[in-house]
């Protein structure tokens, strides 16, 4: 059997295969023959019906069949021959007549894996910012715990320090809102509001009562979650709702009944858990940000069906991850609901993202194992309180422990990129020209 391919461009190739006239022959016959086995036609024993019988009633059904053995067939020798690296299913295009004796073209067009090269992706230079814990954030979680042991009344009259207020709050910022919540809770001579520290803060809410407004300036930190405001400033708007006091244990207390010596060794432990926690969110920050700067490096051209194929699997991807964080089984039909017509143009990027990543993958020869896939399902079992066997069944049912296994995959490359990174203090400043020349000296003196 003779087999070509053609590069149709892209990542669309071209196969076409002459089957000569005795394979044809010969796969025809034993189509035939099985069909003969297995049924019996009315006046004749099983197995001795006339051809012409059987080609009359089977004849359609049993070229079919040797139509697709062939291809299939015609496949594996292309990727034998040829190497090829497939993508998805190979669509038989187009067929001559099977007839006994006479040989038949058979044209598929199939979809291989982009060629291209990878950039160097360990090493890549990045701006990493320094954790950095503030004191206002440990108070807030001391007091938020505070108020889970003791209740909050409401109280007539100005509010004082050490008491609470409710308030809509609004931030904005040239004149778009940044921020906004119902009913937040304010401590009164605390300093902060919504995470920012106006002027004069300890002083802000003193005297505020019920269905008062009150506007106050504040500048955006230079961490703010959104660079293109930071350092502007901003208003942040109140409407109070109530003015409460707190009754129920001091802190005192409650760092005693937690275990701690006192309050200052409670603060501490926050101070390592938030820590801890914002380590986590820059090692994420990061992971993505070297992704992006490898796949933006790449040149590739994405092969059109199986990129259909792939953004409904991303999506598959995306609802997983809703289940790791807890989400409904209603939240997640409807999202893969509204999610199934995706547009491929508009998952471009992710797919980019994702053939760089499993290049890298192979490359480092990073698989998930089925032990990994398992105790996987266990914590997720663990945390929603189900069976490993019932989330194992659910995921299979609605074909999400294929996303399952590429985000465990992912996460160990993101992982590889970022533990291989150099990283560069944003805050550190920039070594002038004219101290270059000193500095070179000196390594040139020291290697000499």
């Amino acid at each position: 059997m003779q087999i070509t391919v053609e590069n149709a461009g892209g990542c669309k190739r071209i196969i076409k295969a002459e089957v000569p006239a005795d394979v044809v022959t010969s796969k025809l016959n034993e189509g035939f023959r099985d069909i003969n086995k297995q049924v019996q036609f009315p006046g004749f024993r099983k197995g001795k019906a006339p051809r012409n019988v059987l080609e009359k009633r089977f004849g359609k059904e049993v070229a079919d069949d040797v139509r697709q053995t062939l291809a299939d067939e015609v496949v594996k020798g292309a990727v034998d021959e040829h190497a090829l690296k497939l993508l998805g299913q190979v669509e038989l295009i187009e067929a001559g007549e099977l007839k006994g004796g006479a040989p038949v073209t058979l044209t598929l067009e199939a979809e291989v894996y982009p060629e291209f090269e990878l950039p160097e992706y360990k090493g890549l230079e990045l701006e990493r910012a320094v954790a950095k814990v503030e004191e206002h954030e440990i108070h807030a979680q001391l007091r938020g715990e505070q108020m889970q042991k003791g209740e909050l009344k409401s109280v007539d009259g100005a509010a004082e320090k050490g008491q609470f207020i409710r308030a809509n709050v609004k931030v904005t910022a040239d004149d778009e809102e940044l921020f906004s919540q119902e009913r937040g809770l304010l401590e009164v001579g605390f300093g902060w509001v919504a995470g920012l520290k106006p002027a004069k803060p300890e002083e802000q809410l003193v005297g505020l009562k019920q269905g008062d407004t009150k506007e106050m300036k504040a500048k955006l930190p230079d961490d703010f979650g959104r660079e293109d405001v930071r350092g502007k400033q901003a208003t942040i708007a109140l409407e109070v709702t109530d003015v409460l006091a707190y009754e129920g244990p001091s802190l005192e207390e409650l760092a005693k009944e937690g275990g701690f010596e006192d309050v200052e060794a409670w603060r501490e432990s926050i101070r390592g858990k938030l820590f801890s926690g914002k380590e986590g969110e820059l090692d994420q920050v990061m992971e993505e940000r070297a992704l992006r700067s490898v796949a933006d490096k790449t040149e590739m051209e994405l092969p059109h069906k199986f990129s259909e194929r792939k953004a409904a699997e991303l999506v598959q991807q995306q609802a997983y991850r809703m289940y790791q964080q807890g989400a409904g089984e209603d939240a997640i039909r409807e999202f893969l609901d509204s999610s199934r017509d995706k547009g491929v143009d508009e998952v471009k990027t992710m797919l980019k993202r994702a053939f760089v990543t499993d290049a890298i993958a192979r490359k480092e020869r990073l698989v998930v194992t089925e032990d990994e896939i398992q105790r996987e399902v266990q914590r997720l079992a663990q945390m929603v309180g189900r069976t490993p066997d019932e989330v194992y069944a659910q995921f299979q049912q609605n074909g999400t422990l294929s996303g399952m296994r590429e985000e465990m995959k992912t996460k160990k490359v993101l992982k590889l990129l970022r533990q291989k990174a150099k990283y560069v203090d944003p805050g550190a400043k920039p070594e002038t020209d004219a101290k270059k020349p000193k500095k070179e000296a000196k390594k040139a003196a020291k290697e000499e």
